[in-house]
């Protein structure tokens, strides 16, 4: 898209009493950047700047606890049921100020208790902490606050048959009764702060739960507290329900913007802006403004791949917006109980703005010689390059990418795909860097450079269990499968239940192949160090294809007919196919790397060949510390 085509975007909206200066807000987020006992922290006042100096029109600061029991529970976020949050939001709103960006902040609470359980005393208490952290949010300077009602927290509750089960004036008796406590909410924040401030309403408009609230329920209740309100911000589904989380925050595996029909609905129905979220981008925005889908489009994974994406756009230079690709590494594995700062697997900044945000423009540029020229590599070579070094990348097939390719190959990974030409491009195009592809590193020719740095991105190679039959025309790598090089039979066994693996097993069931997922290791095990939303789904989708999954068994032997597995018993197990598939991971490329650790003296291996993990971010984020290193 030119930079004629997102103006609709770019148009100012009042929202309530203020004016916002485009249609893109940052949907709330808990970067777990904040002190542990909630206070604001430099390393996330430089999270937010990026966002507000990134163009943003709106900055939204995600899920501060309203009182002190929630604000126990949850650490690293900001807590706002202290009066001496204030000094430090405060700047942090300055921060936001100074970018043109509106500040606002998300109220919330969760709780072990439902409103069944609640007195009248403590439903009034309840309401009285909303009210008086939205006061902390005027003292501080902010411009809105937003109100989370959905997604299953207590707010939302109140509303939901599901949850609420109380007999007397806050029961779901009638709609008087459903909405009661969201509307004495509302009333008391807004006496607090006035109408100089605004109010956003979190609401999911379909809980996805069969006996929780649906879309029509939902809009009647809008239509309700749309007179209390400035902006309703629609969502879907309950986080307290496993199965409707990948709708909520949707990985690789789910269309973008399936929720903005949500949004469509209340836009139609109601007399006041409209917010629509769940992984959008600039070009999606741009099309939700001009189709009157939504007033304002809230993102947060698009800001945390590329902090700059909005004013990138406005600038005409939308095609260096590095993308997300929905993996859902920032949203961590389980976020509340760890609370691991955000880190994201295409933008290794994110989240380290601090540390290297005075990272200075190399005056003695320095020869970096890379060897490899997949993700690893390329983004240190970046990273270098933009530090100032001249940087040359010997690549010895014809084109970037390394294992990428394949990974990005499946007709699962479009986002894998945008990404993967995105690094190719910002690589080849670059100034400091020297391209040669077919050219293999050498001893010799890598010498030759007189380089002052070495990077070793070598990569991986398959591995290819030594057993009997593995040589066999029935025997196909699950790479082949995700780049549609090879076809296989009508009964199929993947070997190898990870991510990979687990995508090929998709791919072939969706073909109508009869398939048998096979791992030595639980898939607990199997799943733990990758993204809980990515792999929950893909276990449910091939749930839904009737992969058979069998774990605790181990390859032992392959015929043309069938495969021999061993227990740890050391019982075998026969299983019949036509075609078995190798999705086992693999081998870093010692060999290869032992050829240049001592070259120079200032030598760094990344990637594969150092890790042995075959994921993206540790590619990224080894590739960038070295070239901060340098």
């Amino acid at each position: 898209m030119s930079l004629n085509n997102y103006r609709n975007v770019f148009k100012p909206i009042k929202i309530g009493n203020i004016l916002v200066k485009n249609r893109i807000e940052v949907s709330p987020a808990e970067p777990f950047l904040a002190s542990k006992d909630g206070y604001v922290t430099q390393e996330f006042i430089e999270w937010t700047r990026a966002m507000a100096k990134g163009g943003a029109g709106i900055v939204t600061i995600g899920d501060s606890p309203v009182n002190a029991e929630y604000a126990k529970s949850s650490p690293y976020v900001i807590d706002m049921s202290k009066d001496t949050i204030v000094n430090g939001l405060y700047t942090l709103t300055e921060v936001i100020h100074r970018y043109g960006a509106k500040a606002s902040l998300e109220l919330n609470l969760r709780a072990d208790y439902t409103p069944t359980d609640m007195t009248k005393e403590k439903i009034k208490q309840v309401i009285n902490d909303f009210a008086d952290a939205a006061f902390r949010c005027k003292q501080a300077g902010m411009d809105m606050v937003m109100i989370h009602g959905g997604h299953g927290h207590l707010v939302a509750q109140f509303f939901s048959p599901f949850y609420n089960k109380r007999t007397d004036e806050y029961s779901t008796s009638n709609m008087e009764n459903r909405t009661r406590f969201a509307r004495e909410l509302l009333d008391a924040v807004r006496e607090k702060i006035g109408n100089d401030m605004a109010i956003e309403y979190r609401i999911s408009a379909d809980e996805l739960n069969e006996h929780g609230v649906r879309i029509g329920e939902a809009l009647e209740f809008a239509k309700i507290i749309q007179e209390k309100i400035d902006l309703i911000h629609v969502s879907v589904g309950d986080l307290y329900k496993p199965e409707a989380i990948p709708f909520m925050i949707q990985p690789t595996y789910i269309p973008q913007g399936i929720n903005v029909n949500y949004a469509e609905r209340f836009k139609k129905e109601l007399n006041i802006p409209v917010t629509t979220v769940g992984s959008l981008d600039i070009d999606i925005a741009e099309q939700v403004i001009i189709e009157e889908k939504a007033d304002m489009v809230a993102m947060i994974r698009a800001f945390i791949a590329d902090s700059d994406f909005v004013n990138k756009a406005k600038y005409g230079e939308e095609r260096t917006i590095r993308p997300c690709i929905r993996c859902t590494t920032c949203v961590g594995q389980s976020p509340h109980a760890y609370c691991i700062p955000i880190r994201c697997a295409v933008n290794p900044m994110n989240g380290r703005e601090r540390e290297f945000m005075n990272m200075p423009f190399q005056e003695t540029k320095k020869k970096v010689v890379v060897i490899g020229g997949g993700p690893a590599g390329m983004e240190a070579a970046r990273d270098a390059a933009k530090r100032g070094h001249k940087v040359i990348i010997m690549e010895k097939s014809d084109e970037l990418g390394g294992f990428l390719k394949v990974a990005s190959a499946s007709s699962l990974k479009n986002d894998m795909r945008r990404y993967l030409q995105w690094a190719v491009n910002m690589t080849m195009e670059s100034q400091n860097i020297e391209v040669r592809l077919n050219t293999e590193a050498t001893v010799e020719n890598v010498k030759a450079e007189n380089p002052d740095a070495i990077v070793i991105a070598v990569g991986s190679k398959v591995f290819i269990p030594d057993i009997p039959g593995v040589e066999k025309k029935n025997v196909i790598w699950a790479g082949d499968i995700a780049q549609r090089k090879m076809d296989t039979g009508n009964k199929v066994i993947v070997v190898g239940a990870g991510l990979t693996g687990s995508e090929a097993a998709l791919l072939l069931a969706r073909k109508g192949k009869k398939v048998t997922l096979v791992d030595m290791r639980p898939l607990k095990d199997l799943d733990a160090n990758s993204p809980a939303i990515a792999t929950s789904t893909l276990r449910s989708m091939l749930q839904s294809e009737d992969v058979k999954t069998i774990t605790g068994i181990k390859l032992k032997e392959i015929s043309d007919e069938d495969a021999v597995f061993v227990d740890e018993r050391q019982q075998e197990h026969v299983i019949c196919c036509d075609t078995l598939v190798l999705a086992l991971g693999v081998t870093p490329r010692t060999e290869v790397v032992n050829k240049f650790k001592e070259l120079v003296k200032e030598v760094y291996v990344i990637g594969d060949c150092n890790n042995k993990s075959g994921n993206l971010i540790k590619a990224t984020t080894e590739g960038f510390f070295a070239a901060m290193s340098i």
